[in-house]
């Protein structure tokens, strides 16, 4: 999707307030124009990733799993602009501890992260493992970021931005998984 310059701008005041909303807002579920999911959801992904480093540095109080949530976007953001090492390292900095990885709906979190990271450097082997890990640990999360990793691994020679949104990468939601 190609962005306007006019479409993503945001005035200094409505960053300003982007940066007082909750994490919540902020992030997931958007509201305002500044806010990171919402210019994300435009396809403003440069400034979605300044907004977000500017929250992180001006919220020094985030739960840890919030600041790693901040901190995963902000890897889409930039691997979405084709900034795939950056956007690998941060992937990578929100890898969980085993002991911080104990959820209840056996949610893999490590599992997706090890798999985006493999996209963007070209590693089918881990792809692949990281796709049949989720699978077999069920649950809807799980579920949802294995169709998330077979939609990379369906278009694994396009550029990210390309396999996460493109419906012909992306298994429909009705499907069972393969």
């Amino acid at each position: 999707m190609q962005v306007t310059p006019e479409a993503c701008y945001t005035s200094p005041q409505q960053q300003g307030e982007a940066l007082l909303l909750d994490f919540r807002t902020f992030d997931q579920t958007g509201g305002h124009p500044a806010s990171a999911r919402d210019l994300a959801m435009k396809g403003c992904h440069a400034e979605a990733a300044h907004i977000t480093e500017r929250y992180l540095v001006e919220h020094a109080g985030l739960a840890r799993r919030e600041v790693d949530v901040l901190i995963w976007h902000l890897g889409q953001h930039k691997a979405r602009l084709g900034r795939y090492e950056v956007a690998s390292s941060l992937f990578l900095s929100t890898l969980r501890s085993p002991e911080d990885s104990l959820e209840a709906d056996n949610f893999d979190w490590n599992a997706y992260v090890l798999g985006s990271w493999a996209f963007l450097n070209k590693d089918q082997t881990i792809l692949k493992r990281s796709i049949d890990t989720l699978r077999s640990k069920g649950g809807q999360r799980n579920l949802i970021n294995a169709r998330a990793l077979i939609g990379l691994q369906n278009c694994f020679d396009k550029p990210y931005s390309e396999a996460l949104s493109l419906v012909t990468c992306q298994p429909l939601p009705a499907t069972p998984l393969p």
